[in-house]
This record gives C-alpha cells, sequence and structure tokens, in this order.
C-alpha cells in the first residue's frame, strides 16, 4: 500500500500530538508543579484541544460533516473540563452546547445536505432509468457470446 504525502503529513501529527501530551504526563509526575487536578486528565485535555483542531481542519478541507462532528465532541470535551477545574461547570456546559450549534450550522453551511442531494437525485452517483438500461444493453453487448458453428448431424 502506498502512502502518500497527505497521509504521512498526518500520521507525523497525530505522533507528534501524542508524544506531546505523554511528554505533558511525564514532565508533571516528575516536577512539583499542578496544573489543573490530575496529569492524565491534562494529557487527555491536549489529545481532545489538538485531535478535536485536526478534525475541524479536516472538516473544512474535505467539506466532510463527520469531522466536523468529531471536532464538536472533542472541544466540547475540552472547554467543559476547563470550566470544571475552575467550579464553573454549568458556565462551561452552556459555553459547550452554543459551540455545538455553531458548528452543527457551519457544518450544514459548508459541507451540505447530502441526503438531499440524494433524494433530488442530484447525487453524481445517480442514474436515472436510461442511463441504467444503456449501461446494461452496453454490457450485453460485450458479453454477447458468439453463436457456435452447427454440427451436421448423421441423419442428414
Amino acid at each position: 500500500m502506498k502512502v502518500n504525502k497527505k497521509q504521512l503529513t498526518v500520521a507525523i501529527l497525530s505522533i507528534a500530538i501524542l508524544l506531546a501530551g505523554i511528554v505533558v504526563l511525564i514532565l508533571q509526575y516528575a516536577l512539583p508543579f499542578a496544573f489543573m487536578t490530575h496529569p492524565i486528565l491534562n494529557m487527555l485535555f491536549i489529545y481532545a484541544i489538538c485531535f478535536g483542531i485536526m478534525a475541524c481542519v479536516f472538516g473544512i478541507t474535505k467539506k466532510s460533516p463527520w469531522y466536523y462532528f468529531l471536532s464538536a465532541i472533542l472541544l466540547s470535551l475540552a472547554i467543559i473540563y476547563v470550566f470544571v477545574q475552575f467550579k464553573f461547570w454549568w458556565i462551561g456546559l452552556i459555553i459547550a452546547v452554543v459551540f455545538d450549534l455553531i458548528v452543527a450550522i457551519f457544518s450544514y453551511i459548508s459541507a451540505g445536505n447530502k441526503t438531499e442531494s440524494i433524494a433530488l437525485n442530484d447525487s453524481p452517483d445517480y442514474k436515472n432509468y436510461e442511463q441504467r438500461k444503456a449501461e446494461k444493453e452496453t454490457k450485453e453487448a460485450a458479453e454477447e457470446k458468439p453463436e457456435l458453428p452447427k454440427i451436421k448431424s448423421f441423419k442428414d
């Protein structure tokens, strides 16, 4: 399997994010400073922020609602985590819901409603009856078997 440059870039970036989270985890266990509550939760916070931003970039470039959905979930978890640390969990919940609504609207505007285009037969993969019939006929013509020669019988 051949890996293109985009896939290689995403793989290297993902490994860098994973290593950054592990480095933060080790530094918080090794050094006597406290940032928020627990080092493992902080590592997960870093993962949620970085992979959420990466999914948002993929959503914008690939115009995929799935990536918008994934980024909204990851970034909402990060927002709630930050506000829980400052004892304002209800503000974080409100901000996360508003953020999710904004991402949902942006996703609908930029990626569009793909089910609507399928229902209206605007999808590029859709073929109407005439197109399918013509395709079937050309396929049958290509597969048409040559006639076998008639064998003379001994009775004739």
